[in-house]
């Protein structure tokens, strides 16, 4: 691969955002009419997803994709999740980045930012088949940076056996309804919900706050947001059901395993998206009652997605992007996608878990995803929010004066 941007890496702590410039990129190219015409090598870069584990699984793939693009050489070089950023700092800083490569959500603004990916608008003719919430997952300042191959969807459900220990309560789908039912529970022994305080704020703190109608940030991404009167409601409620000991207390500190928390133990009501197939195998299929996604203001779902961006150092652009056609085609994804254990972030694309009703009850969620902040600062801003909101749940502080101080820190960065 040759550089047609000069990249210039700074501080290379994954802690740190990277400094990074492209003085120039290749321009997205138009779709090519005639296959035969695209060629050139594409250095790909997939990481293990679910039970696809092996490079050998995707090799029958890459020869069905040449059979159409005979000259397009697919150069499969599979990652390890562990140390993946530094790695890729790592193959950029040396100039080795690969054309193709997997992202979540969080990966997206920081490279977008410093004009590294190309822009993914007109990759595809029908990204109105797309999920809105896999397609805004992948969005930057306006542009599409990442196809989107994968979602995932929290789903809502309760323990049944919690609910009848509780004289029979109904599992709940909003706010009000969940604070009605919590006194019951409690008076059984058990936890109406769960809150881990460590956890990230993507699934926790910010979907209380999503809910509420609010955000983490201003429309222009400049200022913080979360300490308004959306977020000081979504965080007193929060401090509700700590002071109550609605939930429990040590996991607002601390995650412990999950047959070690009181979720495993089969102690908690109600939970909001995660862990669902594992308490299945734990308490039963009969333990499990889905609902429709938890609402106050607004129904919002904790999820993440996984897509293919392409880095605009490409020798290939007009093959790295035909690869990655390939594989966001509904094909494609329905062989990849029950493999993997994963959603479609296609809506044409579904049924992939007709037998199965948990799976196919978490379908229903997939529209009312929301994976975190489109901000390249994302991650530096839980790690000064998280802090206030602990201070508010273990040390009773004031959840509109612990927003501001955070405001205050959050907007210095910004």
């Amino acid at each position: 691969m040759s550089h047609k941007a000069t990249v210039a890496a700074g501080a290379l702590a994954l802690s740190s955002l990277l400094v990074l410039t492209a003085c120039s990129g290749s321009e997205a190219p138009a779709e090519a009419a005639n296959p035969d015409e695209v060629s050139g090598t594409v250095t790909f870069w997939p990481y293990p997803l679910g039970g696809v584990k092996d490079a050998s699984w995707w090799q029958t793939y890459i020869d069905d994709f040449n059979e159409t693009y005979p000259d397009v050489e697919i150069d499969l070089q599979m990652q390890a999740f562990a140390g993946r950023e530094e790695a890729l700092v790592t193959a950029i800083s040396g100039g080795n980045e690969p054309d193709v490569v997997y992202f979540n959500p969080d990966f997206v603004p920081k490279y977008a930012a410093e004009d590294l990916l190309l822009p993914l608008d007109d990759l595809r003719d029908d990204w109105d088949q797309f999920h809105d919430s896999a397609l805004q997952a992948m969005t930057y300042d306006g542009t599409l940076y990442s196809a989107p191959q994968l979602i995932t969807a929290g789903n809502d459900f309760c323990n049944a056996v919690v609910l009848e220990a509780a004289g029979g309560v109904a599992c709940p789908t909003t706010w009000d309804e969940l604070l009605e039912i919590a006194p019951a529970v409690k008076e059984s022994g058990n936890y109406v919900t769960n809150y881990y305080g460590t956890g990230t704020l993507n699934s926790t703190f910010y979907k209380y706050l999503w809910q509420a109608g609010g955000e983490v940030l201003n429309e222009d991404m400049t200022e913080a947001a979360f300490n308004g009167p959306e977020g000081v409601k979504a965080l007193e409620y929060i401090k509700t059901l700590a002071d109550n000991e609605w939930i429990p207390r040590e996991e607002i500190a601390t995650i412990p395993p999950f047959e070690q928390s009181q979720q495993g133990l089969g102690k908690v009501a109600y939970n909001g998206g995660g862990n669902i197939i594992a308490n299945r195998d734990l308490h039963g299929a009969d333990a499990i009652e889905t609902v429709p996604t938890m609402k106050d203001v607004e129904q919002v779902a904790s999820g993440t997605v996984g897509g293919w961006s392409i880095f605009n150092t490409t020798d290939a652009p007009a093959a790295a992007q035909a690869w990655v056609r390939y594989l966001t085609e509904a094909d494609f994804m329905s062989k990849l996608l029950p493999e993997a254990n994963y959603f479609s972030p296609r809506s044409d694309l579904t049924g992939l878990y007709a037998d199965d009703p948990i799976m196919t009850a978490g379908e229903e969620a997939i529209p009312f995803v929301r994976t975190g902040v489109a901000s390249p600062k994302a991650r530096e801003i839980i790690d000064l929010l998280k802090p206030h909101i602990q201070r508010v749940l273990l040390e009773g502080a004031d959840p509109q004066e612990a927003l501001d101080a955070a405001a205050e820190e959050v907007n210095r960065i910004l």
